[in-house]
């Protein structure tokens, strides 16, 4: 039991840490096969090193470290997930799944893996039982990342029928984690492409309202202005992000994304 535990905050700390783990990924690599050495029947240090394996991207020596790992201790179940993400990364997308499928059937109430699923799910097409296991995993998940309602909500609006479901579970997201930008900013994004300016408008008018900064947010309403037609409101929005801009100090002026406005703006005034 107490091996079953470990080899789970292994593999955890793992996923949620993949910029960290390639610093001095060979370095990890040889400190756990030092410790395999010392320790040959540790099932947990087998997974932890089938998962650097994996994050290096060598999917042959993560494969025969998930194996042994199954093999010295069958009821470390976390190990089909680590296998799992192995295969969806390298793009065996049936077997990721079969794998997935096994461990939810013992373990039915993990968030990640059901995120993974869904993940695989989403590349071989099947929109609507990854958007289900979306929202398995946002049901189950005490403090979900708002990433989780934008990857459903991408999913569900690939279908354009589908927009208005797509907008009703980033609505869900808000009002579970709050006015969160980048829910709000994709919201915006689905209202427009459905022809829905006004609401497109009146999200962007909440977002603005709660930012000291309004150059972004004239940029963006004119935008959507000019799609829906306002072409003399859209140029006057346009005019007033310039000014926004002009406003601000010169060591803010030269900051990239300043600059990228600006240049949106006095394009969007050749209208």
């Amino acid at each position: 039991m107490i091996r079953v535990f470990a080899g789970a905050v292994i593999l955890l700390t793992l996923l949620s840490s993949f910029a960290r783990a390639h610093e001095g990924l060979h370095e990890q690599i040889v400190a756990v096969t030092a410790k395999i050495k010392r320790d040959p029947k540790n099932a947990s240090l087998y997974l932890q090193r089938g998962e650097l394996y994996r994050l290096h991207r060598d999917w042959a020596r993560a494969t025969a470290d998930y194996d042994r790992a199954a093999r010295l201790q069958p009821g470390l179940t976390i190990v089909d997930l680590a296998r799992g993400k192995m295969l969806f990364e390298s793009r065996k997308l049936q077997q990721a799944k079969l794998v997935l499928d096994r461990f939810l059937s013992r373990q039915p109430d993990h968030v990640e893996g059901f995120v993974t699923r869904a993940r695989v799910l989403a590349k071989m097409q099947a929109r609507i039982e990854a958007a289900q296991d979306f929202t398995q995993a946002l049901t189950l998940a005490p403090a979900p990342e708002p990433e989780l309602y934008i990857e459903r909500a991408q999913v569900v609006a690939e279908d354009e029928r589908h927009i208005e479901d797509a907008l009703r579970g980033l609505d869900e997201g808000i009002r579970r984690l709050g006015p969160v930008v980048t829910l709000q900013l994709l919201a915006i994004d689905l209202e427009s492409r459905h022809k829905n300016y006004d609401a497109a408008l009146a999200r962007l008018d909440l977002i603005a309202a709660q930012s000291e900064r309004k150059e972004m947010w004239l940029v963006r309403r004119a935008e959507i202005l000019r799609n829906a037609g306002r072409i003399e409101e859209a140029r006057a929005t346009f005019k007033a992000a310039l000014l926004a801009i002009e406003s601000l100090p010169p060591h803010r002026r030269q900051n990239r994304a300043v600059t990228g406005l600006e240049l949106r703006a006095r394009s969007g005034l050749k209208l």
